[in-house]
């Protein structure tokens, strides 16, 4: 399995083959991407029918750090941070039948989402390789461009041309998607960092596992979703169906502070993604500057509670720690 630095892959020729094997997992995953004291944690908050809570203020909210209560810094309502997002789209065998409604669901998305000069999109596919079809851009008409290129096409990639790593289609490396996405495309940019996974959830070939894939997000300061699809694809001429894993993509988002999806038909694709909108331009971010300041490169848990007489019934997404900094 080979997975290709994103920013490499418009610049790699095509005939080259295989590139250099990835690096061993049990290596320094690098330094926090927080490069202040201030640790910040976009949230978003809703009641038991699904409605955002949007009259909080700093003082119904605790915050702990490892079991140890944290003076909040800054507690603020933001709707109009820009938005970089990293849509993934799973092109393995199991989603032949599935592409184009996904396709189509993320490209009406993407449209309503995107604002001019201010909001960003990727576009990667994955199967055994992982491949950038788009680097992060705010013009509509090329992601519409690229988007409407998708297609599967059995061993060949998705646009027709020889898949970056390898021609061999018959795996799914999800994990290793995700990782080089956060780790090689999103790591530096600004405003709120996202990933959209479109997939049935099964990874067979990736070289990094669920949990260095979620760390890497974690350091990247990045939200994954997922949207899980049935799988549907061919093989010796007879449709098959493939159900969603859906416990390794509840964990990828809840680490995160995303959510999963499991829509049963194109009108819940859509859904889904209005959710996706709705949660990214109903968010608080809370900073606090926090009181164990050892710089270690350790994990530090975060719990965020509310403190209200309905707190029972209210929902708190965010993620659930951050990696201090690490010394010289």
């Amino acid at each position: 399995m080979v997975v290709v630095p994103l920013q490499l892959i418009a610049q790699v020729p095509q005939d080259k083959g295989k590139l250099p094997a990835l690096q061993q997992e049990d290596q320094d995953d690098g330094v926090l991407k927080v490069s202040t004291d201030l640790v910040t944690v976009p949230l978003s908050v809703t009641d038991k029918k699904n409605r955002y809570i949007t009259d909080l203020k700093v003082e119904d909210i605790t915050v702990t750090e490892d079991g140890k209560a944290q003076e909040i810094f800054s507690f603020i309502k933001e709707t109009d941070l820009p938005l970089t997002f990293a849509l993934l789209i799973d092109i393995s065998g199991s989603q032949e039948l599935t592409i184009a409604a996904q396709r189509d669901a993320a490209l009406r998305f993407l449209e309503k989402v995107i604002r001019n000069e201010k909001d960003l999109a990727a576009v990667i596919t994955f199967r055994k390789d992982v491949e950038m079809l788009q680097n992060l851009t705010s013009n509509v008409d090329q992601i519409r461009r690229t988007l409407n290129g998708i297609r599967f096409t059995g061993s060949n990639s998705s646009l027709g041309s020889p898949p970056i790593g390898g021609s061999d289609f018959a795996g799914t490396s999800l994990y290793d998607a995700v990782y080089v996405t956060a780790d090689e495309l999103l790591a530096k940019e600004a405003g709120r960092r996202v990933v959209i996974l479109l997939t049935d959830g099964r990874d067979t070939t990736s070289a990094y596992s669920i949990k260095k894939a979620i760390d890497r997000a974690l350091r990247s300061e990045v939200l994954i979703y997922a949207i899980g699809i049935e799988g549907r694809g061919q093989y010796g001429g007879n449709v098959f169906n493939q159900d969603v894993d859906k416990k390794p993509l509840q964990t990828m988002c809840e680490e995160t502070g995303g959510r999963f999806f499991l829509p049963k038909n194109e009108n819940e694709y859509d859904q889904a993604f209005r959710q996706i909108e709705d949660d990214l331009r109903q968010q608080y971010i809370l900073s606090y500057s926090p009181s164990n300041d050892t710089q270690d490169g350790s994990f530090r848990n975060i719990t965020i509670k509310v403190n209200r007489k309905d707190s029972k019934e209210l929902k708190i997404l965010c993620r659930r720690g951050y990696y201090a900094k690490k010394g010289a």
